[in-house]
């Protein structure tokens, strides 16, 4: 074969096998993004399934949770048929244990809110309610408060509440807290929640922890019921009873719960006053709900106004 020909010949199969050759690389190249595609699709679709899957779960958790406060409902109904006194016996009162359900579980428990010292009763329609002040005060100094802070912790929530904008002694009206770079104003009106607390002075979030036990946040006046009412909620509200005292009431009533509110001042030391704000009923429950349902947990909390023969729902909150 001529010199020529032969270089031709060469040339012809090098750029052919370089064709050859970047077609293969092309084709490797071409099955990887396909794969990585397919990868990518089957990743996409399982995260998509999943994320199904789990808005499916919550949705399931949220239903059960909603059906343990309709559940707390109709006990609260048929109580109030069935008896003209609420007290820490009854079946309302009793805490229901994780229970299974098809794939999940669900618990609860009714606290009854009408036992509690409504913060809100520090002022009362725009006036200063001094007695349930002092009751307030006598509480905070019952949790271990120095007497100077309790006072001045009752002047800020009194400023808090109230319709004026003149701070009391100890107090905060907004002014002060404009001062303290706060973004807000105080409410002029009512708490809704406990947790509002930590935006009054001098609250902090281990004082509200303190005090949660012992304080609601109810939307309108209300007597406190003394079947339900902690040791230290009979101490503070009725004048000269000490803690002692108050747990020893408080023992009693589990055996023979109050009837009446006779029944209860009956038992009062004769140094002891209790105002009129007292009751042996209730009409204010907070309800908690924990649902599990395959992998997501719903924790519900609903206050409850019994003041019908059906409770209504004042206010809840998806924790």
């Amino acid at each position: 074969m001529p010199e020529r020909y032969a270089d031709s010949f060469r040339c012809a199969s090098a750029r052919t096998a370089r064709q050859s050759g970047a077609a293969v690389l092309l084709a490797m190249l071409t099955l990887a993004l396909m794969a990585g595609l397919a990868a990518f699709v089957v990743a996409d679709y399982g995260a998509a399934a999943d994320l199904l899957v789990g808005r499916q779960d919550q949705n399931q958790s949220r239903w059960l949770a909603r059906a343990a406060v309709d559940w707390a409902r109709n006990v609260l109904a048929e109580d109030k048929r069935t008896s003209k006194i609420d007290y820490l016996g009854e079946a309302w009162a009793t805490h229901v244990a994780p229970t299974a359900v098809e794939d999940g579980e669900v618990s609860g428990e009714i606290t009854d809110y009408s036992g509690l010292f409504d913060l809100n009763s520090l002022v009362s329609y725009g006036q200063i309610n001094k007695t349930q002040v002092a009751a307030y005060v006598r509480l905070l100094s019952l949790l271990g408060l120095p007497s100077q802070q309790a006072t001045s912790l009752a002047a800020a929530l009194v400023d808090w509440l109230d319709t004026d904008n003149n701070p009391l002694p100890g107090g905060a009206e907004s002014d002060w807290y404009v001062t303290q770079g706060k973004r807000y104003q105080v409410a002029n009106g009512l708490l809704v929640d406990v947790d509002e607390l930590r935006l009054i002075r001098g609250y902090d979030d281990d004082l509200v922890e303190r005090l949660r036990p012992f304080v609601a946040a109810l939307p309108s006046s209300t007597f406190i019921n003394v079947n339900t009412a902690p040791p230290e909620v009979l101490a503070a509200i009725v004048d000269n009873l000490s803690i002692d005292e108050a747990r020893a009431i408080a023992v009693r009533r589990l055996v023979v719960p109050f009837q009446t509110t006779s029944d209860f001042t009956a038992l009062l030391p004769a140094r002891a006053f209790a105002p009129g704000q007292i009751d042996v009923g209730s009409r204010y429950f907070l309800v908690g709900g924990r649902a599990k349902y395959g992998q997501a947990v719903t924790r519900m909390q609903v206050l409850l106004d019994r003041s019908s023969n059906w409770p209504v729902i004042v206010w809840q909150k998806i924790l």
